[in-house]
């Protein structure tokens, strides 16, 4: 699902205005239905009849006007709040104020105070914000998360007000929602924390932007969908072996480190690959017989202190990756000096493709003029933001601030797809579309998630999915 910056949408809205015909009035009316529709649901879970709509002037306040005449109409208790003189309502916004006042929808002017309700109904800002809420808007925010936090549910119309739609960030006060009705496509910034957390449960209302002019703005972002996702996954036929499925090749552990090669090993056969072969130092083999029975495990050479890979290893190493359709490299290998070497010229000669993480990544750190631009099989990175920026070469904040932004060029640079972990993940390659994956959340906040991951990624390589690189 495409996801917009604020100028994307406000460029889709114009084009659906101006150039293909639709009035401006209509796509209110609709996104105000849609956000009415949420709110019965809403409603009917509560057992509530109690509604406050609060409207800022701007064109977010105008569908705030058409929600309350909807739920009034169904027989709620709707009161509106004037968050502006009602002289300052223009076009849209003042239609439909005067509509909600023809249907006897009480309003009155915002005095500092909200009536203890059901549900509020956010309606100030939209998603023009510039800077911190100031004012009396500022104060209605803090009233609203007042009442929120005593009890009463609160949706947000396309947008919680205070939110950058772009940014994510929240400068000032904010609307903490409990769900967000958000119009046409949903925003950057609800993805991105603090936002995501602000934004609540998200509803997309389709308010029937053209197509035409869908076609003609670009799309930069995309959200992956249990849709999307499912369209990948290998096909896997009823008469298929072991062979069938692909094989791969693990490179991984050191001393205290062994738990990040079972991980992987298992989360690989869990993704449906037939094989895994996982090439450990060879004081750590029987750990990992133990600790994941259905894996191939190849004992290799170590450094004999440190119990780590060797040099030494390389030529097992490149043998056991020609026999394979896939290779993972990191979990767990430990950041020694002669193990690192190793990671370098394996990965330089090898060439299937390759999941390249954890320690993986810390090998290939300052090496992005010399070692990495030789690196020429189908690769796919999965940094966290700590690890980007040692692979880039620049502090971790700055990698943090901009990785949105840069994703796409540091993917290039670095010759892969670039998967950076957190939540949400971004995922990019030369191609100009960053995808976005949602699914993040604080129970993956633990030691091994990375480990499992890689060994997915792995697995599904070798059953044939590619890098979009």
């Amino acid at each position: 699902m495409r996801v917009c910056t604020i100028e994307q949408m406000q460029k889709l809205d114009k084009l659906t205005i101006e150039k293909y015909g639709v009035a401006g009035e209509i796509l209110m009316e609709r996104a105000g239905r849609w956000c009415a529709l949420v709110a019965i649901d809403i409603l009917k879970e509560l057992d509530g009849k109690n509604v406050c709509v609060l409207a800022g002037r701007g064109n977010n306040g105008g569908d705030g006007f058409v929600v309350a005449r909807y739920l009034h109409e169904i027989g709620y208790n709707v009161q509106i709040i004037l968050v502006s003189e009602p002289d300052k309502l223009t076009g849209d916004a003042l239609l439909n104020f005067n509509r909600a006042k023809d249907a006897k929808v009480p309003w009155q002017r915002f005095d500092s105070s909200i009536p203890q309700v059901d549900l509020i109904i956010d309606a100030l800002l939209g998603t023009g914000i510039s800077g911190a809420p100031r004012g009396e808007l500022a104060d209605a925010i803090e009233k609203i998360n007042e009442i929120g936090a005593h009890g009463a549910m609160v949706i947000a119309v396309d947008i919680a007000s205070g939110v950058n739609g772009d940014e994510g960030s929240a400068i000032g006060v904010a609307v903490n929602a409990d769900a967000t009705v958000t119009f046409g496509f949903p925003k950057l910034g609800q993805f991105i924390h603090p936002g995501r957390m602000l934004t609540g449960e998200l509803f997309i209302g389709d308010i029937g932007l053209d197509k035409r002019a869908e076609d003609e703005v670009p799309t930069d972002y995309q959200v992956a969908t249990i849709h999307d996702i499912a369209g990948l996954l290998p096909k896997r036929p009823d008469d298929g072996h072991k062979g069938t499925f692909g094989k791969s090749l693990i490179i991984a552990g050191s001393a205290g480190m062994t738990g990040a090669a079972a991980m992987a090993s298992i989360s690989l056969l869990r993704s449906g690959a037939g094989l895994c072969y996982t090439a450990v130092p060879r004081s750590l083999v029987d750990t990992l017989d133990c600790a994941a029975t259905e894996a191939v495990v190849i004992p290799m050479p170590e450094v004999r202190k440190s119990r780590c890979h060797t040099l030494r290893a390389l030529g097992e190493l490149h043998k056991r990756a020609k026999t394979v359709d896939a290779v993972a490299i990191g979990p767990g290998l430990g950041t020694h000096t002669e193990t690192c070497e190793m990671v370098q010229r394996f990965l330089i000669r090898l060439q299937k493709p390759v999941v390249i993480d954890a320690d993986g990544l810390n090998a290939l750190a300052g090496t992005i003029d010399d070692v990495i631009p030789k690196i020429t099989a189908p690769s796919v990175m999965t940094p966290h933001v700590g690890e980007l920026a040692r692979l880039i070469s620049m502090p971790i904040d700055d990698v943090a601030r901009q990785k949105i932004q840069k994703a796409t060029e540091w993917a290039e640079k670095l010759f892969t797809t670039l998967v950076i972990k957190g939540n949400p993940t971004f995922i990019a390659d030369k191609n100009e579309t960053i995808w976005i994956n949602p699914t993040g959340n604080n129970g993956m906040a633990t030691g091994g998630s990375g480990d499992v991951l890689t060994g997915l990624i792995a697995g599904f390589l070798a059953q044939g999915l590619v890098p979009r690189t």
